[in-house]
């Protein structure tokens, strides 16, 4: 019995639930700035709206959570050779669990974020479609994009940063018709966690850039060099900061993140010490974390039980402190 559940657990964080929580903050984000009639505190300006909104949210955030656990799943089988050269995730590169489970675990992690897809309309089975064949095309040979400079950037800005916004921003809309001078408020609102997420995965790139390029991976750090990257992330996360005033509503859930965030990249860009690296890309995720909740303090719960189950799993599983805030 302790072996199958062992097992269960091995398969349950294959899917990397600590890296789904910034994916999550962008989609309520989303939700958060296309909803006019939010309130802080989870209140509506219409109770009729607001059971009706939340159901909506959290049917939605599901399925878009399995279609990027399936991308996540596959990003680890891609990565088994550096995963092991940089000692991360275990399970994979360690023989924990088998390719041929992995595969299987990311085929019905997307069937089934399909299957909630389809309960909405055809605008919600579309972006949850991009999103799928977006991480595909980043992990995947012919265009294997996490292994290009720049094709990791746009790729993240897209699909953590974009198209995990619309999913969210379509869901504040839904049911309702779409017009394309609506539309064009959700693709400008869109611009601040595209830059941010640009931002926050150039930095990821500079702590791996030795064992990626030891595989024959181009990301930018590997390319450019961790002083011209972080140049580059400074500049995307002012782009966040500038773009989050054109946020449809609630702009400054975006706003205050972006602009404490701009002073972290701004020191590490300055400096280049390692362990700035880490605070780079942690804390605006945890900061934008906590705004979020400020609108949804359901999800400060789901934050706090992701994180301290995550760490009581790695502790126990493979005695290391992970997540953790520590520059590690």
């Amino acid at each position: 019995m302790k072996k199958i559940l062992k097992k269960l657990l091995d398969c349950f964080f294959l899917l990397r639930f600590p890296l789904l929580a910034p994916v999550w903050t962008i989609y309520i984000l989303g939700w958060i700035t296309g909803s006019g009639s939010l309130l802080p505190g989870g209140r509506f300006t219409s109770t009729q709206i607001g059971a009706r909104q939340f159901n909506l949210l959290w049917m939605n955030l599901t399925g878009f959570s399995l279609i990027v656990a399936s991308i996540y799943v596959v990003n680890q089988i891609v990565d088994i050779e550096s995963d092991r050269i940089n000692h991360k995730l275990f399970l994979l590169p360690h023989g924990i669990i088998s390719i041929r489970t992995a595969w299987i675990l990311a085929v019905l992690c997307a069937l089934g974020g399909f299957g909630i897809a389809a309960l909405n309309d055809l605008v919600v089975v579309s972006i949850f479609l991009a999103s799928l064949l977006l991480g595909f095309c980043y992990n995947l040979p012919p265009f294997s994009f996490k292994n290009n400079a720049w094709g990791g950037v746009i790729a993240n800005a897209a699909g953590h940063g974009f198209l995990a916004f619309i999913a969210g921003w379509y869901c504040a809309k839904f049911p309702g018709e779409i017009s394309l001078p609506l539309l064009s408020k959700g693709l400008i609102s869109s611009l601040s966690p595209a830059f941010a997420n640009a931002a926050v995965f150039l930095v990821t790139t500079i702590p791996d850039a030795g064992g990626d390029e030891k595989t024959g991976k181009k990301t930018f750090a590997v390319r450019f060099g961790p002083a011209a990257t972080a140049k580059t992330a400074l500049f995307m996360c002012a782009g966040a900061v500038i773009s989050s005033f054109f946020m449809e509503h609630h702009f400054w859930v975006m706003f205050v993140p972006s602009l404490v965030s701009l002073l972290l990249f701004l020191y590490f860009t300055l400096t280049l010490k390692s362990e700035m690296a880490f605070k780079a890309f942690k804390w605006p995720v945890f900061l934008l974390s906590i705004a979020v909740t400020l609108f949804i303090p359901e999800y400060g719960a789901l934050i706090l039980v992701t994180f301290f189950g995550s760490k009581i799993y790695y502790k126990w599983r493979f005695d290391i402190d992970y997540p953790t805030f520590k520059s590690k």
